[in-house]
């Protein structure tokens, strides 16, 4: 067919529609897609060892997040995040991966259910390994030791009633991205919202996680609450109690944020986490730290994944400026020294800027 015929006959099929129009004094819609949502984040820091009479400042980190809504049931979340991590030897690596990558459905006859699949934060505890979303600009020694961080499987959630919620999960294992032995890693979460500003949950993951060994299995009993007391104070906590062939470890951590006024706020940390066989960290210790952070943020978020603290009504800011001094202490010397001593204690001193866009 001649390009000719071709738009004769699109003027045609117009006119006929254009006529069926007026005739039934209606309004055709074309369908839209959903829009892209395009969000990220970007941090940088400078902090400052007294052990190692050593500071640093470093751009660290940039992440990119899609979020596509493909119906009211179903949607699309990833996010890539480019970060520099520290070597053994040499200079800094950058390092690229897949943070998040989640496929989301809700059976439209059954609304109080919701199946995701990928990778996705492991559904305990408050603290995330992303920046806009925590209070304090480092991570606590249970948060990198005591409970997983990252898993990569089914999540299925159900919500009883407005106050409970339950939670299943079936993942890979423990922060992998390829499962690392033949068994799988199973959990359940109950979810309770005792009012619109209080939420506590308990919960508990079991399964093997050792390199190519299934038939050593891990336990974690787990628990958090965040409870915003009043608009300007949130009260955070977590607590976890690990065991695995013959040894166990604790960790505690909680935390309270203060905003003084529009643009300032303070948060103070602290942490205990108790290894006495040494299966976490590699040495039969304990560890404890405090953490002293004041901010200054300025604008908020837009809407998004970074958007507010869970379960609070904060608004994350666009941008923030978030000193902080850490006071580390540990019942045996762990901690590295500028002469190469290892010493029961330590202070670091660090400003970290997070910007989101």
């Amino acid at each position: 067919m001649s390009i000719g015929r071709l738009t004769c006959c699109a003027l045609v099929m117009c006119a006929a529609l254009a006529h069926r129009v007026c005739a039934q004094d209606s309004t055709v819609k074309f369908g839209e897609q959903p829009p892209l949502a395009i969000t990220g984040f970007a941090v940088g820091d400078a902090g400052y060892d007294r052990n190692l009479e050593r500071g640093t400042a470093v751009a660290g980190k940039i992440a990119l997040s899609l979020f596509r809504p493909w119906s009211d049931h179903l949607y699309i979340f990833g996010q890539l995040t480019t970060h520099l991590e520290e070597a053994d030897s040499g200079p800094p690596e950058t390092h690229i991966e897949i943070d998040n990558l989640i496929i989301s459905w809700t059976p439209p006859k059954v609304s109080a259910l919701s199946l995701s699949f990928g990778r996705f934060d492991a559904p305990i505890g408050f603290e995330r390994d992303d920046e806009p979303l925590n209070l304090v600009p480092t991570s606590s020694f249970t948060f990198e030791n005591a409970r997983p961080v990252k898993l990569t499987g089914l999540l299925a959630r159900y919500v009883l009633s407005p106050k409970v919620s339950v939670l299943g999960l079936v993942a890979n294992g423990w922060d992998v991205e390829v499962d690392n032995n033949s068994g799988k890693t199973a959990g359940v979460k109950v979810q309770v919202f005792a009012s619109s500003n209080f939420a506590i949950a308990a919960g508990a993951l079991y399964g093997p996680e050792q390199d190519t060994i299934s038939s050593v299995t891990r336990t974690l009993l787990t628990g958090d609450l965040t409870w915003q007391a009043m608009p300007r104070l949130i009260l955070q906590a977590e607590a976890h109690h690990g065991s695995e062939q013959g040894t166990q470890w604790t960790g505690v951590v909680g935390q309270a944020f203060w905003r003084f006024s529009q643009s300032t706020g303070l948060t103070v940390r602290g942490d205990v986490f108790a290894d006495p066989d040494g299966a976490r960290t590699g040495t039969a210790q304990t560890l404890q730290s405090l953490t002293i952070s004041p901010w200054y943020f300025y604008r908020e978020a837009q809407e998004g994944v970074f958007s507010n603290i869970e379960f609070t009504t904060f608004r994350l800011p666009a941008f923030s400026l978030r000193p902080a001094v850490r006071f580390d202490h540990s019942s045996q010397p762990v901690f590295e020294s500028k002469d190469g001593t290892l010493k029961q204690s330590n202070v670091t001193a660090l400003v970290e800027l997070v910007y989101l866009f």
